[in-house]
């Protein structure tokens, strides 16, 4: 197998936050091929570097030259790199190269990564295709102080000019507001990619992360503006989902963006072979309600955040005139069906569940349930607010809590007898798929 390689020159960050193992991790996630040279080891755990051990210049040159004689470098990353000596190496080695320069000049704690910034700009900046500072970083490289999205316009203006880096990115992680804006300048226009801000402690290896996923997404022949927003949705999962490990800033976690990647694609195996269960199941027409069913299955509950994250059948499972059952294929994802938004609900207020179905109500099919081994509740909809069917779902589970008080523990089992112009269900949810079709399989053998 052929795979495109990238190179970063970057330190070794002995708790895995950042620094080369973490660029290694993000190129590897995107399919390409990583290798390193590395400027520096650290001893550095979540709560801060304790130690940096600079690798010796004539070193670094060997590192990267052994590296290039062999490698076809499609992309190269630099983060940190610590002296003048460093400088010059990167600079005659590297010239030409597409360039993702991560200006990283202080660390999470403070630590200054970068000596003598003059030469840096000098030698490091000039030789870049992008650099990615955030709003402090441009700011000390810039000399403009940053505060708002036009400090950050001229800000990236200015290094273009001086610094002739033909694609500026700065980042507005560090500005104020609930909304932050990251801006790329190419020379004639600005890009901008506007996102949530997120309240999240555990913070480390943004910057390694963003700028090795740029030089990753290069490297598989992105544009540049793409690899740019591609860059900003994987870094703003890696943040979402930050990994609570040691006693200080945990770093955050890159691989969720292919883990969902991943896990949807299984969610649509699991809604076929559900979807070949139903329709060969003789008996299912039993379950099958007047306004007809569908199942609702999800990746895994830590990751949901949307009906996005949510699979359901397009169209609906229908009882035919002659009993026989049709799934209405294709499983797609952000379907807004009554099953999607329950299962939405029941796993942002109770992080349980993954997979949902309604079926007809029926006291024979409450009594399997039970002996089955699920808990039961009913709810009453004639009590339901007015508000539009839209509400429904989240109205359930709110009506649950202030009802009965169930905070932690939800029953997999909740139902309704319906009323004008509202047919009886039954909706069950379960934990993963196979649980669903063992339990539909117990509930049709017993009808």
């Amino acid at each position: 197998m052929i795979k495109d390689v990238a190179l970063t020159i970057a330190g070794i960050d002995t708790g895995n936050g950042a620094g080369a193992e973490t660029d290694i991790k993000v190129f590897e996630m995107l399919g390409i091929h990583g290798v390193m040279a590395v400027t520096a080891i650290t001893a550095q755990n979540t709560k801060g570097i304790s130690d940096i051990d600079v690798v010796n210049a004539d070193f670094l040159k060997k590192q990267i030259e052994v590296l290039k004689e062999d490698f076809n470098i499609k992309s190269v990353k630099i983060g940190m790199i610590y002296n003048k000596e460093q400088f010059k190496v990167v600079n005659e080695e590297l010239y030409g190269h597409k360039i993702v320069t991560d200006t990283v000049i202080y660390a999470k704690d403070g630590t200054q990564l970068i000596n003598d910034i003059d030469d840096y700009k000098r030698l490091i900046l000039k030789i870049s295709t992008i650099i990615t500072p955030n709003a402090v970083e441009a700011s000390m490289l810039s000399g403009i102080k940053i505060e708002t999205i036009k400090d950050s316009e001229e800000a990236a203006k200015k290094l273009y000019e001086n610094y002739g880096v033909p694609y500026v990115i700065i980042k507005g992680g560090h500005m104020k507001g609930d909304y932050s804006i990251d801006v790329l300048f190419d020379g004639r226009e600005f890009y901008e990619i506007g996102y949530p801000r997120l309240s999240k402690k555990n913070t480390h290896g943004t910057g390694s992360v963003f700028s090795s996923a740029i030089s990753g997404k290069i490297a598989k022949g992105y544009s540049i503006v793409d690899a740019f927003r591609e860059a900003r949705e994987i870094l703003q999962n890696a943040i979402n989902y930050g990994l609570e490990v040691g006693h200080g800033i945990g770093p955050i976690d890159p691989l969720v963006y292919s883990e969902k990647k991943m896990q949807k694609y299984q969610v649509i195996e699991d809604m076929i072979k559900i979807g070949n269960f139903i329709e060969n199941q003789e008996k299912f027409w039993k379950l099958i309600p007047e306004v007809q069913s569908n199942i609702a299955h999800s990746i895994s509950p830590q990751y949901v955040e949307s009906l996005d994250d949510i699979a359901t059948f397009r169209g609906r499972i229908i009882k035919r005139w002659d009993k026989k059952i049709m799934v209405g294929y294709p499983p797609v994802f952000g379907n807004p069906t009554h099953t999607a938004r329950l299962l939405l609900a029941i796993i942002l207020n109770y992080k349980v569940g993954n997979s949902l179905i309604n079926i007809r109500y029926d006291e024979r099919i409450l009594k399997i349930l039970k002996s089955l081994g699920y808990e039961i509740i009913e709810i009453n909809r004639e009590l339901e607010p007015q508000y539009g069917e839209g509400k429904t779902m989240q109205w359930i589970i709110e009506y649950i809590k202030e009802t009965y008080g169930i905070k932690t523990k939800l029953p997999s089992v909740i139902f309704d007898k319906g009323m004008k112009g509202k047919e009886a269900m039954i909706r069950f949810w379960t934990s993963s798929v196979e649980e669903m079709i063992e339990s539909l399989n117990a509930i049709c053998r017993s009808l």
